[in-house]
């Protein structure tokens, strides 16, 4: 796990950050539904979620038995090479602020480290991002499936963190239709949240 996530652990706490599994499926969409209400089927970046989310980098967090987090990343083809865009990630109302979204990115980047992708893609609360090492997208660097407010456009390089890697020139990102999960070994942990953090 990542320090920031490392953080947050406590033995002593009853909340627990785990993999998605299929059967959580239906609590993540009460969760979004709940989170994002009907607007969400109207997004731009629902056109790039064509095919199974990133098995490796779906997580979901338990507070006394309840799903009340959930994070997915999906991948998208850019310059001919797969990366990731990040979302959605979901907190129910009623536990915002405890840190659960902030463990989820927090963790999740880090296993994201470990595959075979050069950059993350979000478009996301501005505000909230760049402490994750995201930062604002270059104007006319990539094309975009539809409109999306610009303020919210971030990404985040991964490895070395270089940009040069995709070259001069906008690259448009496309849906990728069918794929195949990546698979790595997870834990399940106990975290403990901080309000306000």
């Amino acid at each position: 796990m990542s320090a920031s996530a490392i953080n947050m652990i406590d033995d002593n706490e009853g909340v627990i950050l785990r993999p998605a599994i299929v059967s959580d499926s239906d609590a993540i969409t009460q969760l979004m539904a709940v989170c994002f209400g009907e607007g969400r089927f109207a997004r731009t970046v629902r056109h790039l979620r064509l095919c199974a989310p990133v098995e490796a980098l779906s997580f979901v967090i338990e507070k006394d038995g309840e799903l009340v987090g959930s994070i997915r990343y999906w991948p998208i083809a850019v310059g001919g090479k797969t990366q990731l865009l990040l979302g959605p990630l979901a907190v129910h109302p009623h536990h915002k602020g405890c840190g659960f979204g902030k463990a989820l990115v927090a963790h999740s980047l880090a296993e994201a480290e470990r595959l075979p992708h050069d950059f993350i893609l979000i478009s996301g609360e501005p505000d909230y991002y760049p402490r994750f090492g995201f930062e604002p997208v270059a104007k006319g660097q990539f094309i975009w499936p539809g409109f999306v407010e610009p303020e919210r456009l971030h990404v985040k390089w991964l490895g070395d963190g270089t940009q040069q890697i995709i070259g001069t020139g906008a690259h448009a990102i496309l849906p990728i239709l069918a794929c195949q999960s990546h698979l790595a070994n997870h834990s399940i942990v106990r975290v403990s949240f901080r309000h306000n953090d």
